[in-house]
């Protein structure tokens, strides 16, 4: 499979695939007994004194070890399943690339009449395409003038201390008017 700007080497992602399940397969025995050992663990184990009880979470309300050990071991089996799916899902891949690959072979084949890759396809008019008119080049003249430099309306002013561009506003008030607070 490939296209304008990537390859993709079917080969090599079955074999990756093929790696993924292989991980995940001397992976069973010791996921296996590590949910036996973390459910074997009671939360006596730790001991009843002020220790015990913090390390079981019994002064908080984030939880203790035994639960952080289930929450982690929950996520190694997730990681464990999307290992899985992702083996799957490259499996598939392949197999309707190769589904894809092997039908557009058959049409190919039928849409050239059955000719071998090696024979000259024949030229008829329709295929021909008119020639593209080349215009001429074009030739810039200069003057003998330097260019004038860019200016960028943008550009900050710098000089924005020295000078007071905004004129002083002209009371409203008629005189001897009341001055609002």
């Amino acid at each position: 499979m490939s296209g304008k700007s990537f390859q993709i080497d079917l080969d090599e992602v079955e074999a990756a695939a093929k790696a993924i399940r292989t991980m995940l397969d001397d992976m069973e025995a010791p996921t296996a007994r590590l949910e036996a050992v973390i459910k074997q663990i009671k939360p006596t184990a730790y001991g009843t004194d002020a220790v015990g009880k913090s390390l079981t979470g019994g002064g908080s309300s984030v939880g203790g070890i035994p639960e952080h050990q289930q929450q982690v071991f929950d996520g190694v089996k997730k990681y464990l399943a999307n290992s899985a799916q992702l083996a799957a899902n490259l499996e598939l891949m392949c197999q309707q690339y190769r589904q894809t690959d092997d039908a557009q072979a058959t049409e190919l084949r039928r849409l050239n009449g059955s000719r071998a890759d090696g024979d000259p396809v024949p030229v008829t008019p329709a295929h021909i395409t008119p020639r593209v008119p080349q215009k001429d080049p074009v030739t810039l003249t200069t003057s003998g003038e330097p260019a004038p430099e860019f200016h960028n309306p943008d550009k900050p002013d710098l000089e924005y201390n020295e000078r007071d561009s905004d004129p002083d506003p002209e009371p409203h008030a008629p005189a001897g008017g009341h001055m609002l607070l």
